[in-house]
């Protein structure tokens, strides 16, 4: 007599809640991969970590979490990344070209899931808010009036997103020039506020 078929997701494997936690989120993010998080189903989602959909709502309670989730993985990837382009021993505006082409480079790597990245002011969640608040925050603490420095923080931050976003869409250009074009932008705006004293550095 024939061995009725077990649904896979009942047996899956026991894990550790983190590494479970991580092994959704890598499920979601290539799932996530060219399309509308918010097309996405919770079904999908445990369908390709090979778990049920009960154990998904457990960890993420809904879409909002989950998006978030996928968010805050990338969002961690991006700036370890641009961590790596810093190097003490070049000049300030060296360490900038580093840091734009890395941004770069990430964005041509990532692209599949680059828009998630770049829809940060339209996720509502607590967590990707405060993920982007402390980040914007850290980058301000260079200069001294961090009020002014979050304000062109976050002026510098959707100007690389857009000019990734362009660069991503229309290829009509190399990794070179395009990391040329946004350094000039960047450097040249800095330096101006720095000149009027609009920055100072710590």
């Amino acid at each position: 007599m024939a061995q009725p078929v077990k649904d896979q997701r009942a047996n899956h494997q026991r894990l550790d809640p983190e590494t479970r936690r991580a092994q959704l989120v890598a499920a979601a993010a290539e799932v996530f991969q060219g399309r509308d998080p918010n097309d996405v189903s919770f079904e999908e989602v445990a369908d390709a970590a090979g778990v049920s959909r009960s154990l998904v709502y457990a960890y993420f309670g809904d879409r909002g979490g989950l998006i978030a989730e996928v968010y805050l993985h990338h969002l961690e990837h991006l700036d370890t990344a641009l961590a790596r382009a810093l190097d003490e021993g070049l000049t300030d505006e060296a360490q900038l070209r580093r840091i734009v082409r890395r941004y770069l480079v990430f964005a041509r790597d990532n692209e599949a899931t680059w828009g998630l990245l770049n829809s940060a002011g339209r996720i509502q969640h607590p967590a990707v808010q405060q993920a982007r608040r402390a980040r914007l925050e850290a980058i301000a603490a260079h200069w001294e009036d961090t009020t002014t420095a979050r304000f062109v923080a976050q002026a510098v931050i959707g100007l690389l997103d857009a000019g990734a976003r362009d660069w991503l869409e229309y290829r009509d250009r190399g990794l070179e020039r395009a990391t040329d074009l946004l350094v000039g932008l960047v450097w040249t705006g800095l330096a101006g506020l720095t000149e009027q004293g609009a920055l100072v550095a710590r």
